[in-house]
């Protein structure tokens, strides 16, 4: 009789971890590579921001109900371009009872002999306490010099259905601590959503003040109505101070 096979425990670990929903491997991995030690990465760094916003705004969409917010971002860079954060911040949605919003995402980034550079990622929103706003996107993008473009594709987009998004992001300096941002998107809806509009497009433009390690931004916001959106769209005018560390 032949003697039952023994799988190596790391093989069984693999299988597992396989075996689960593909939002609980991002936030896992997100996790994972943000508890790596530095020092054993060449390259490999930690970096966070915490800052206060007039507005969490998103795409477009309030999603504070036009009440200040604080927010907290960490990212871990490993090494050969892998990437993964967090981030957390206060909201306040109409009819939930949701008060904070954790976003996990990991990805992996390279340069190209071009000097442009490529990256894959996905991200995962939570909304505790209220988990029907839930969403998972995948992305890809082309970052240059001044200038990116990302694609976003989400299942269940505040599980309201199917999405694409397309975002063009830009910079341009205006001295050693001043330069003007911009920010484009277009977001599709995939499917039947009870509407006839599909295409909502947002616009953000703004001026970045850099004080020693704060940032300060003044950005100007528009995007088309919606009547899809259960979110408020975000004030015209929005503020922000930032603290790197």
């Amino acid at each position: 009789m032949p003697a039952p096979s023994r799988r190596h425990p790391a093989a069984t670990a693999l299988t597992g971890f396989l075996r689960l929903p593909f939002r609980r491997i991002v936030l896992r991995t997100a996790l994972a590579l943000l508890a790596l030690p530095t020092s054993r990465h060449a390259g490999a760094q930690t970096s966070g921001s915490i800052a206060l916003v007039s507005e969490h705004s998103l795409r477009g969409l309030s999603l504070s109900s036009r009440r200040p917010a604080l927010q907290l971002r960490i990212e871990h860079d490993a090494a050969a371009g892998w990437y993964a954060g967090t981030f957390l911040s206060m909201v306040e949605l109409p009819g939930s009872s949701a008060k904070s919003q954790l976003v996990a995402y990991a990805g992996h980034a390279r340069r190209l002999a071009s000097g442009a550079s490529w990256e894959l990622g996905a991200s995962q929103a939570v909304f505790p306490g209220e988990r029907r706003y839930d969403y998972l996107e995948a992305y890809a993008g082309l970052s240059f010099d001044r200038a990116g473009v990302r694609f976003y594709l989400s299942p269940s987009y505040y599980g309201a259905g199917k999405t694409a998004y397309l975002e063009l992001n830009a910079f341009h300096p205006l001295g050693e601590r001043l330069r003007l941002v911009a920010r484009a998107g277009l977001l599709h809806r995939i499917g039947e959503h009870g509407s006839s509009r599909r295409n909502r497009a947002d616009l953000r433009l703004g001026l970045d003040a850099d004080v020693g390690d704060c940032t300060l931004q003044l950005a100007w916001l528009a995007r088309q109505r919606d009547p899809v959106a259960r979110a408020r769209h975000a004030r015209a005018l929005a503020a922000s101070a930032s603290y790197a560390f």
